[in-house]
């Protein structure tokens, strides 16, 4: 008797277990927030890749943010001494330390520096969605058309 009871309970956990990952997708789908600021989040992502392959990049300040990181590897410390194609160093010795570690991993090279830009605002775009989304703020009365200012505000600077 006790087996068959402890089978029978096992066999209730997988179905609650099947039933539990099967509503899954249409209770997330059921939330208008989550599908509006996934969906945003998707677009976004395709325009940042658009923006990547195919608008030009002026090299303002690339190639001066990275002749400054060059010459702090180099052993230069003074910032007097730090310089680029735009002037001196302006910025805190935490810039040296960021730009530091992406000249490492972009190997100085400005697209995959724009690629690793692009990951990095899609991330903090998703961190933002996924705040406003679960504290309910923002889409009380509006649902979504908030989420769409903000993007369309974000992309305009990013432009």
């Amino acid at each position: 008797m006790a087996v068959k009871n402890s089978t029978s309970a096992h066999a209730k956990r997988s179905r609650k277990k099947a039933a539990a990952s099967s509503s899954l997708i249409p209770k997330f789908m059921k939330n208008p927030k989550t599908t509006m600021a996934l969906a945003l989040l998707i677009i976004d992502s395709l325009l940042v890749s658009f923006i990547i392959a195919y608008v030009p990049y002026t090299k303002i300040d690339w190639d001066a943010y990275m002749s400054q990181v060059s010459g702090f590897l180099g052993g230069e410390r003074d910032y007097k001494n730090l310089k680029g194609d735009t002037g001196p160093l302006v910025y805190p010795a935490g810039f040296l330390y960021v730009y530091s570690a992406i000249q490492y991993v972009t190997g100085g090279q400005v697209f995959p520096a724009q690629i690793l830009f692009g990951i990095l605002y899609i991330i903090n775009l998703g961190i933002v969605l996924l705040i406003y989304v679960k504290t309910d703020v923002v889409l009380k009365q509006h649902q979504g058309r908030r989420l769409q200012q903000l993007l369309l505000k974000r992309k305009i600077v990013m432009v």
